[in-house]
């Protein structure tokens, strides 16, 4: 399992169109991609899992890819991540 954590700064937190974009990113992948707040965890592939973490700006958030080509999956949602949330 390769990961990374990053901390939200869109001033509107993770919300439904920023959701629905990383959904896109992480259908891309061929392994499972999960996202994790705190002790919350939901599928990063699922629009509804991602909304229910309920990410708001400041939280810090950790995406980890699971099978696949993890490395380089993860380096393409990590560079996502930077550029949009």
């Amino acid at each position: 399992m390769t990961g990374f954590k990053l901390t939200m700064k869109n001033p509107s937190g993770l919300d439904a169109r920023l959701a629905g974009a990383l959904v896109k990113e992480a259908a891309k992948c061929s392994g499972r991609v999960t996202i994790r707040k705190k002790e919350k965890e939901g599928d990063a592939m699922s629009i509804f899992n991602i909304m229910a973490l309920g990410v708001k700006c400041h939280d810090e958030v950790e995406i980890a890819v699971e099978g696949g080509d993890e490395g380089a999956e993860a380096a393409m949602l990590e560079a996502f991540a930077k550029e949009n949330m």
